[in-house]
């Protein structure tokens, strides 16, 4: 037996069903989007809640910074400045300067026969002043001495070569500081 379902309703009837029926579909579809909606809107309630604390947080910070900043005295920041200036300058001397090593290196490759070396201090070159070399050894003889410090004079990273004249009482095992004033 076939099920075939007959509507025996007159046309227009079955006209008003459907017109009801997609009205009711219709309010159903709007009444889930409504819902929908009101989920999402409860769901991005707690970001929002979030957002807002943490703007308002930044609002505060900024306050802050902006009033640390209006109140920060301009005397200590022109001096701070002119100190981050002068130390800049400096920087830039120390840079056309050479260093120490170089120096050093220079000093070590001039001959010296019957000198030992045993110690240096070395200041660099300011704006001011010459750089200088002290040099503390001791030496064999005078003569080896006296040769020692003239080839210092003769150096090419060197002004001048000062002995003090004391060193020369003895003759042998002298102990000696020579002071190099160092060329700009």
């Amino acid at each position: 037996m076939h099920n075939e379902l007959t509507n025996l309703l007159p046309l227009e009837r079955q006209r008003e069903l459907s017109r009801e029926y997609f009205l009711r579909l219709g309010v159903v579809g709007v009444l889930l989007l409504t819902l929908l909606i009101v989920a999402a809107s409860v769901l991005l309630l707690p970001t929002y809640v979030f957002l807002k604390k943490s703007f308002s947080v930044k609002e505060e910070r900024l306050a802050t910074v902006s009033s640390a900043l209006s109140s920060f005295d301009e005397a200590s920041l022109s001096a701070r400045l002119a100190s981050l200036s002068d130390n800049a300058t400096t920087l830039a001397t120390l840079s056309d300067t050479p260093s120490a090593s170089v120096i050093i290196r220079s000093l070590l490759a001039i001959s010296r026969p019957g000198i030992t070396l045993s110690g240096f201090a070395y200041t660099p070159t300011t704006d001011k002043k010459s750089g200088t070399l002290i040099v503390s050894g001791s030496s064999a003889t005078r003569d080896a001495l006296r040769s020692y410090q003239l080839a210092l004079q003769g150096a090419p990273f060197a002004i001048s070569a000062d002995l003090p004249i004391s060193v020369y009482a003895k003759d042998t095992n002298i102990t000696f500081t020579v002071t190099m004033t160092l060329a700009p």
